[in-house]
């Protein structure tokens, strides 16, 4: 005759068969020992996984600070619908025999999993769900540190794979204008221009991060001021302009307006007309006038532009 205590176990192991055997999940019985070191010996320290504490032979959770580790996982999984999740149950040693032990950790992992859907997590987004009773132990003591760590259950985030690199586009002249749509390909050339450069531009140099004018300045200037005073029906526009290399952004303003009203004040003071001076801008350093690969190219990048216009 079949003692009570016996037939509900009985009773229990045949319920709990039937119903892993609709659910997807991974029994880890009768396992060879070479596969149960291996298995011993992984690093489960994985920083998409959480742990979830289970008192000792117990497959339900009784602590707050057990349901505020699920939660924080389920408050990840409610903001990003393309994580799925994978739940691993297990069991100490000590808590029964390998049999015992393989059912606590499969109540421990449906016990998570019950929890989740209700949070309402989709059934789709569970991967696994995986009973490895005693096999995987973290720690092999005897002591309380040993029942705390291998009596539980662990929720793995899988992430989806991340989006492919877009391959970059040819950009011969490296202007930040790709060949495609670039109409002067071989030549470094602003970007609000098509990628071509301005044809009807005088350089004005100026030394890094300095918006005084010298010689070099003035034999340009000079020579601008020849032009305009043969050539009655030409006006100008005068813009300013710095490097990335320069400084930050406000920086770059500074110089740039400094270099373009410099500019201006030393064309007037020649007796330059102001009806001749269409505009005075400043670019900051949103219009390099190459790619900078060289010292020579970075430097000239400092500067001034005056655009002739005939009327």
């Amino acid at each position: 005759m079949i003692k009570p205590g016996w037939l509900v176990l009985i009773l229990l192991v045949f319920s709990l068969s039937v119903l892993a055997s609709k659910l997807n999940f991974n029994p880890v019985l009768n396992i060879n020992a070479a596969t149960l070191q291996a298995f011993e010996n992984i690093n489960q320290d994985n920083k998409d996984t959480t742990v979830i504490r289970f008192d000792y032979k117990q497959s339900a959770l009784f602590h707050s600070y057990t349901f505020t580790a699920i939660d924080s996982v389920v408050d990840i999984l409610l903001k990003n619908n393309a994580i799925k999740l994978t739940i691993d149950g297990y069991a100490y040693k000590d808590e029964g025999s390998d049999t015992i032990c393989y059912y606590l950790s499969l109540n421990r992992a449906l016990f998570v999993q019950t929890y989740v859907l209700g949070r309402g997590i989709d059934s789709s987004r569970i991967i696994a769900l995986n009973a490895y009773g005693n096999t995987r132990q973290k720690y092999k003591g005897k002591d309380k540190e040993g029942l705390t760590v291998n009596c539980r259950a662990e929720i793995l985030l899988n992430y989806p794979p991340p989006p492919p690199k877009k391959t970059a586009l040819p950009d011969r002249d490296e202007d930040g204008v790709v060949d495609a749509d670039d109409k002067c390909p071989d030549d470094f050339g602003y970007i609000d221009n098509d990628g071509c450069p301005n044809k009807d531009v005088v350089i004005v140099p100026f030394a890094t991060q300095q918006s005084f004018l010298y010689s070099g300045t003035y034999r340009v200037l000079d020579s601008i001021l020849k032009v305009l005073i043969e050539n009655p029906a030409y006006t100008i526009s005068i813009e300013g302009h710095a490097y990335k290399n320069e400084g930050i952004k406000a920086v770059c303003d500074v110089l740039a307006t400094e270099r373009a009203n410099i500019v201006k004040q030393y064309l007037l003071s020649r007796q330059l007309s102001t009806s001749r001076i269409n505009s005075v801008k400043n670019y900051s350093n949103q219009r390099p006038l190459n790619a900078g690969k060289t010292p020579v190219d970075v430097s000239a990048n400092s500067r001034a532009e005056i655009i002739f216009t005939k009327e």
